[in-house]
């Protein structure tokens, strides 16, 4: 490396690449358009977060869209035939050889001219992350001499894999700001030991993986610039263009979603973020979160102006929230959240209608007490989510509901009445998903508890994938979960 500071290259659309050249099944049956054209062409937020915060502080930073650099109109992601049932195998271009052909061209075109001495790369997406993990090998074999830096939710949770793997020189764990600024410095320095920077792991002199102390988290989030900081560098204008167009009803197409706060206070054994924010949760103030509306409302105007905050928990925080809807009714927005149900209390179900929110989306999982209680470890019930869904409607909003087949316990005769319970109710803004599981969740322990190595293969939902089909007793195989997951959903709507 010469003497100047290194030059960086953070990888975009990784996520979106492996799914063009992997072609997982189900996800490219005319069914899915929607779901995948999301997914190739929404960006890795937390990549925008490092880029932000990086080029905030003066490093020298290159963007490399894998995507959406390449396919700038919307007639790729179309289907090229009309009529096709569902199930039916896509004819959209996107999925086509010549668009491999110019994916692939691009990525080593963009490498060649970045020419960065670090590459940056995010693995978040467990869905392909071993074709990600294939990646770092081919971005070792092209690129021999520059250093390559692993991050993202995934790389947080299997460090010692991606370094055994021998591609990447360093992984990047938890929250990557600091960090990533951090090696960047020490890199510049031409430094070789590399022990005091906490989050970081890396391999010394003798070979040996080192895993450096866990990094405390940054208590005042609004020193991170905002994402959109970086837009035109993630080629945001291009993205939201196309997905209004493609996908007019979606939620969080870039330049319309934002998360507020990072972290989640909840145990929910399905779920990563009791690992990756150990139960704390951090908010941006209300004049932040206002900047970015401001932002947004200025130049992402395509379609209905609608914006959604993904945050788990919105309205955890009472007085923030007070505070934060006295903000965002400036804003003309069309506005849609998730949160508990038993958060939507009659203050605070007024204050979102005032505020013109439209919808409010509930992870209900189950309307089992019992498998709430003690499988979900919910600190809801179900008569505090059918409350919810009353109250919310009385105020104007949509409630959207989801739930998970195949959780440990419950019975097909319990989701049936679930069902039931939903028809009678008048909900058909509901939806099922197969229990998944992975490392980092305590269901993905009960998981390795339950089955044999082998048994665990069978149930990998793609040969790229590091989820797993948790089938539990009452389905024989991963397909059959799959299948009556859209029974289910089928019979909602009915």
């Amino acid at each position: 490396m010469s003497e100047r500071s290194p030059k960086a290259a953070i990888i975009s659309d990784a996520w979106g690449f492996g799914l063009m050249e992997t072609k997982p099944h189900p996800l490219w049956q005319v069914r899915y358009w929607a779901i995948r054209n999301k997914a190739l062409l929404v960006p890795e937020y937390g990549a925008m977060y490092i880029a932000a915060f990086l080029k905030g502080q003066g490093v020298d930073l290159e963007v490399l869209n894998l995507m959406a650099d390449v396919f700038t109109d919307e007639a790729w992601f179309r289907e090229a035939d009309e009529g096709l049932p569902d199930d039916a195998a896509s004819t959209a271009p996107v999925g086509g050889e010549e668009a491999l052909r110019r994916m692939r061209a691009n990525l080593e075109a963009s490498l060649k001219r970045s020419d960065p001495d670090v590459v940056l790369f995010p693995i978040s997406i467990y869905y392909v992350a071993l074709h990600a993990r294939e990646m770092l090998q081919r971005f070792r074999a092209m690129l021999p001499g520059v250093k390559l830096v692993a991050g993202g939710v995934y790389s947080t949770m299997h460090p010692q894999e991606i370094m055994d793997d021998g591609a990447a020189d360093f992984v990047v764990r938890g929250e990557g700001e600091w960090t990533a600024l951090e090696l960047l410095r020490a890199l510049g320095r031409k430094e070789g030991d590399f022990s005091a920077i906490p989050g970081l792991t890396w391999r010394d002199g003798g070979g040996k993986i080192v895993h450096n102390r866990e990094r405390e988290r940054e208590r005042e989030l609004d020193r991170f610039p905002h994402i959109y900081t970086v837009s035109e560098e993630f080629a945001i204008r291009t993205r939201h263009r196309m997905l209004k167009s493609l996908n007019p009803l979606d939620d969080y197409i870039p330049g319309t979603g934002f998360l507020t706060s990072r972290g989640c206070p909840e145990e929910c054994t399905f779920c990563l973020d009791p690992a990756v924010w150990k139960r704390k949760t951090r908010f941006h103030s209300p004049a932040y979160v206002r900047e970015v509306l401001d932002y947004c409302w200025e130049n992402f105007q395509e379609g209905e102006p609608s914006f959604y905050f993904g945050d788990a928990t919105f309205a955890l925080n009472r007085p923030r929230l007070r505070a934060l809807l006295e903000t965002v009714r400036e804003v003309s927005f069309t506005y849609h959240i998730q949160t508990r149900a038993d958060s939507l209390t009659p203050e605070v179900l007024a204050g979102l209608r005032d505020s013109n929110f439209a919808t409010v989306a509930l992870g209900a999982e189950s309307l089992d007490n019992r498998i709430l209680r003690e499988v979900v470890k919910k600190r809801t019930t179900r008569e505090e989510i059918l409350a919810a869904v009353r109250a919310a409607r009385s105020y104007g909003l949509t409630p959207i509901l989801t739930f998970i087949a195949g959780l440990p316990g419950e019975s097909r005769a319990s989701l049936e009445r679930t069902v039931e319970t939903l028809r009678a109710e008048g909900i058909k803004e509901a939806t099922f998903f197969p229990l998944v599981v992975f490392r980092g969740t305590e269901l993905y322990e009960t998981f390795l508890r339950t089955y044999s190595a082998e048994e665990r293969e069978s149930m990998r939902l793609n040969r790229w994938s590091e989820e797993f089909c948790f089938t539990s007793d009452e389905f024989g195989s991963m397909h059959e979960l799959i299948d009556y997951t859209q029974h289910l959903n089928d019979a909602i709507r009915r």
